[in-house]
């Protein structure tokens, strides 16, 4: 059965995030062992998010008029992703990094944070960690971690042959209706 959950967390998120990786090295192709241990958590009572950084799930990109045209992913489904002028995840130091906010269909679907610096991908991880708990653990070699909510699912991941890190929060509604 724990076989079984870890497998299907990993087509999970196989399907949600996709594979691409930012390496130069094309032969590169990383490996995830199921952890066997590993158990579903959710979000503590009254801490799952509604949306990400102010913006809630399915708001419309044209009420926020702050929003700046960034990427438009065809492969995710047509997910056009903006960046917010002088708005950030505020790490400790007091760091701003880049917030991405995903939109499908013109309404708000995923916010996504990342990390290029191996110090800032300790500190958000420890943000994310204090604020929500520590996530489970569904690969037994890679630093991921992953938080299932009725509305939301949340992820944290470092790559550690590119050095880069994720953090994500997506609504499950919008995610529905794409498929």
């Amino acid at each position: 059965m724990k076989r079984l959950f870890g497998i299907l967390i990993s087509f999970s998120l196989v399907l949600s995030m996709g594979c691409y990786y930012l390496s130069s090295d094309p032969s590169y192709i990383p490996t995830y062992s199921p952890n066997e241990n590993s158990k579903l958590v959710g979000f503590k009572p009254g801490l799952e998010p509604a949306g990400f950084n102010g913006v809630k799930w399915e708001t419309n990109v044209s009420t926020l008029s702050e929003m700046k045209l960034y990427s438009q992913e065809s492969s995710h489904g047509g997910i056009n992703f903006y960046l917010r002028a002088g708005d950030g995840y505020k790490l400790k130091s007091g760091k701003l990094i880049p917030i991405y906010y995903g939109f499908w269909r013109d309404k708000f679907y995923v916010g996504v944070v990342k990390t290029e610096k191996v110090s800032d991908w300790e500190a958000l991880k420890e943000s994310v960690f204090e604020k929500y708990g520590v996530g489970a653990k569904p690969f037994s070699n890679q630093e991921e971690y992953l938080w299932i909510g009725k509305d939301a699912t949340m992820a944290l991941r470092y790559d550690k042959y590119s050095k880069a890190g994720t953090y994500y929060i997506r609504s499950h509604t919008l995610e529905k209706q794409m498929n």
